[in-house]
C-alpha cells in the first residue's frame, strides 16, 4: 500500500467502527465509559476487519466499490502479437507472432505467464505501478523464458514494461520487453477474457480460433 491507500484504509476503519458504536449508543443510551461501550467498540473493530477482508478478497473487482482502493482488474487471458529483433542464422528477423498473456491477480499479488507457439515465460518479480498525477498505469515484471522446441536455446531471463490502456470496448497492454541475450521487442495484447486462464498456447488457439480475436486494436467480441 502507498501512503494514500494507508490513509483511506485507516479512515475507513475508523468510520466503520464509529458507525457500529454510535447507532447502539443513540438507541440504548449507554455510558461512554462502560462495559457496554467496550463491547460495541470491539464489535466495530470486528466489522471493520470483516469489511476489509471481503474487500481485498472479492470486492476490489466490483465496479463501484473498487474505486475505494483502486486496482485495475487484469485477471484472465490476453491475446495479441509480439515483435522481436531476434535474428535467425540467416540474419532474418521473424515477422510478428501471436502472443498469449495470462494474468492471475489478487489485490496484493499478481503473476504473469506468456506463451507463443515455441516458447513460454513465467514472471518471478512483478509490480503494478499506478500514478494518478502522471496518469500512469504500468505493469512491469521480470521473467524466465523457456523454449519448447528441440534444438532451441534453454532458459533465459528478461524484463517487460507494459502500459495499460482502457478504452470503451476493451483493455490493452502494450510495451517493450528485453532479454539477457540482448534481444528486445514490442508486445500488444487485449483482454479477451477476465475469467479464463489458459495453460498453453494451443489451448488459447483452440478456444479463440477466429483471427479477429488476436487483433489487439479490434473489439473483444469473437
Amino acid at each position: 500500500m502507498n501512503q494514500t491507500e494507508v490513509k483511506i484504509f485507516a479512515t475507513g476503519s475508523i468510520i466503520i467502527g464509529a458507525i457500529v458504536w454510535i447507532i447502539p449508543f443513540l438507541i440504548n443510551g449507554f455510558e461512554v465509559l462502560s462495559l457496554e461501550s467496550l463491547k460495541y467498540i470491539n464489535l466495530g473493530i470486528t466489522v471493520a476487519g470483516l469489511f476489509w477482508f471481503s474487500y481485498f478478497k472479492w470486492a476490489w473487482k466490483w465496479n463501484y466499490i473498487r474505486k475505494l482502493l483502486y486496482r485495475p482488474n487484469l485477471n484472465g487471458t490476453w491475446l495479441g502479437e509480439f515483435e522481436s529483433d531476434w535474428r535467425n542464422d540467416q540474419g532474418q528477423v521473424n515477422p510478428p507472432k501471436r502472443f498469449v498473456l495470462v494474468i492471475r491477480q489478487h489485490w496484493f499479488t499478481i503473476s504473469v505467464r506468456a506463451f507463443t507457439n515455441i516458447q513460454k515465460t513465467e514472471s518471478y518479480v512483478e509490480t503494478l505501478m499506478l500514478d494518478d498525477n502522471k496518469g500512469t498505469k504500468l505493469l512491469a515484471y521480470l521473467f524466465s523464458e523457456k523454449r519448447s522446441r528441440t534444438g532451441e536455446h534453454g532458459s533465459r531471463q528478461g524484463a517487460a514494461e507494459l502500459d495499460l490502456v482502457e478504452t470503451e470496448i476493451n483493455k490493452l497492454l502494450e510495451g517493450h520487453f528485453w532479454t539477457q541475450a540482448g534481444t528486445r521487442g514490442y508486445i500488444r495484447v487485449k483482454q479477451i477474457s477476465s475469467n479464463d486462464h489458459m495453460d498453453s498456447f494451443e489451448q488459447a488457439e483452440n478456444k479463440w480460433s477466429n483471427s479477429s480475436c488476436w487483433e489487439s486494436i479490434q473489439g473483444s467480441n469473437c
